[in-house]
């Protein structure tokens, strides 16, 4: 007998991307899912899309008032009955065989609390381009890797509902930046994360630099400063010193004071810098106008977000 799969879809907004989603959930080779689409307060045509599922006994539709994508996330994990939890955003798609092959996973790695996967990339701007993401994905305790970038997509993740039950779920007070979060939090309490890889979902990415990407960057740093501040506090002497705790804060400052730059905000930019200490960016911040910051950072951050994919050919879904 198969176990239970959850499948959890938060949709706000969606119509434009939501059906995909949604047929990629009903489309799982493995036999015992189900879906769950978590309408978090849409104003536009998502409920009437879902509606046309009406038929489908795996599919549950939910309506709630807006409570931001950890909100509904939640939501659908509380409402879920599945052993195993997947989450599937409404703008993305996953592999047929996706729940198949994590499930499997699990079955030969009984000691590992989450399996998260490889990821393909691609966009509406290209939607004929695809692109994988080079990276080399930890498995085992991924804490230490995880204090220097967030590497895990919730879009590639599965996890045992066990792990949610004893660890917890998002924090709904973040609003961005809650997966990373909780992945921290899972994995100092020593939750083991298993990379499978193989390429089962598919990650549709940004208009490179689109302004609505831009406007939410420094509201994504300073969240991540404060998460790294109150786990700064959770530490021990001992594992600050270890980690190199002072270099990540300091890192994370640079990156919140170069958002702060990437949308014209040079006053802000410039008490970060003086906050970090960092008095030669601040002269820099002071001299060069704000139009020549967002520019140039703009094609920088373009620049290295295009090296780091690579070209591949049309994969099946």
């Amino acid at each position: 007998m198969n176990l239970l799969v959850s499948i959890i879809i938060p949709a706000f907004n969606a119509a434009a991307y939501v059906k995909e989603a949604v047929d990629s959930a009903l489309s799982q080779t493995y036999p015992d899912t189900e879906v769950i689409v978590v309408d978090d307060g849409s104003t536009d045509r998502t409920a009437e899309i879902i509606k046309e599922y009406s038929g489908r006994p795996n599919l549950r539709y939910i309506y709630q008032e807006n409570r931001g994508l950890a909100g509904a996330r939640n939501r659908g994990i509380k409402e879920s009955r599945g052993e195993f939890i997947a989450l599937l955003d409404a703008d993305d798609a996953f592999h047929k065989d996706k729940v198949k092959e994590q499930v499997q996973a699990f079955d030969e790695h009984p000691e590992y609390g989450v399996c998260y996967s490889d990821l393909i990339h691609f966009s509406d701007a290209t939607p004929r381009e695809f692109y994988h993401h080079r990276y080399q994905y930890p498995s085992g305790k991924v804490f230490e890797p995880l204090l220097r970038t967030q590497f895990i997509n919730p879009l590639s993740v599965m996890v045992r509902r066990s792990v949610f039950e004893k660890f917890g779920t998002f924090d709904e007070a973040l609003r961005c930046s809650e997966d990373w979060e909780l992945w921290l939090r899972w994995a100092r309490q020593g939750v083991l994360f298993y990379f499978l890889p193989k390429q089962l979902a598919y990650y549709r990415m940004r208009l490179e630099g689109n302004l609505s990407s831009l406007k939410s960057e420094p509201e994504m740093k300073e969240k991540n400063l404060l998460i790294f501040g109150r786990l700064e506090k959770e530490l021990s002497h001992v594992e600050r010193e270890r980690y190199n705790f002072k270099e990540i804060l300091s890192l994370l400052r640079k990156k919140l004071m170069i958002a702060y730059l990437m949308v014209g905000r040079k006053d802000a930019a410039k008490k970060s810098a003086q906050e970090d200490h960092r008095l030669g960016w601040a002269v820099l911040i002071a001299i060069l106008p704000a139009g020549l910051w967002k520019v140039v950072l703009k094609q920088i951050r373009v620049a290295k977000h295009r090296r780091l994919l690579e070209k591949i050919e049309k994969p099946s879904i």
